[in-house]
């Protein structure tokens, strides 16, 4: 939804965070759900603020990227109407107009967002790596103790993995559990507990240049 400048973006009585909806994305898993919220809290407070950074230094690409990451965060939290203006901003951005009226409209919804987390503080972990739980399982050997996935396998679960992190789509952080083996048969195990720690922290563009950095290696 496009809104003009001065018109509030979303109806405020509408809830920020759609907490039913973000459980439900994480497989009825409400401890994982809380744990993502708090890592968004933590993480994306200055989000707005660093796209405003990188606009007064005249740094569009940064500003689109950031926007992109944010949009993919939102929707991992099913934050859908900050979602919708990351996403609005992104495109005005790649379009070349004016993205100040939209990333005072992004402000202002992440503020929303943050607010409503923030009332929450109580109930969230504390800040800490959601990649811990895979750096167990790879530590203990679980994906060399299963037979190798086919190579075709692992390079289809790559190029997916690839194409969900451009997009910012959040269910990039499914892929990377339910295809582990794929990945850390195509990858290797350090490669891929780079990734995914890098994608659960919602840093998608810093999990797609991991990506990108290791094919022009090999």
């Amino acid at each position: 939804m496009t809104t003009s400048p001065g018109q509030p973006a979303v109806d405020p009585a509408l809830p920020a965070v759609d907490h039913a909806g973000g459980i439900a994305r994480l497989m009825g898993d409400a401890a994982l759900f809380g744990r993502v919220l708090g890592r968004f809290r933590n993480e994306y407070r200055q989000a707005a603020d660093s796209i405003r950074a990188a606009l007064e230094v005249g740094d569009l690409a940064l500003a689109q990227r950031r926007a992109h990451t944010l949009k993919g965060a939102a929707g991992m939290i099913e934050a859908v109407p900050l979602r919708r203006q990351a996403q609005d901003l992104e495109q005005l951005l790649r379009a070349g107009g004016d993205p100040y009226p939209g990333l005072a409209l992004l402000h202002a919804e992440l503020d929303r967002v943050l607010a409503e987390l923030d009332a929450l503080a109580g109930a969230l972990p504390e800040r800490r790596s959601l990649g811990a739980g895979l750096a167990a399982g790879l530590r203990a050997g679980l994906p060399d103790a299963l037979p190798a996935p086919a190579p075709a396998a692992q390079e289809h679960a790559l190029e997916r993995l690839m194409a969900l992190l451009d997009e910012g789509n959040g269910d990039a952080v499914d892929l990377v559990r339910e295809d582990g083996a794929a990945l850390t048969a195509r990858l290797g195990s350090q490669a891929y507990l780079e990734v995914a720690e890098a994608v659960e922290c919602f840093d998608f563009d810093g999990a797609l240049d991991l990506l990108r950095r290791y094919q022009t290696a090999r």
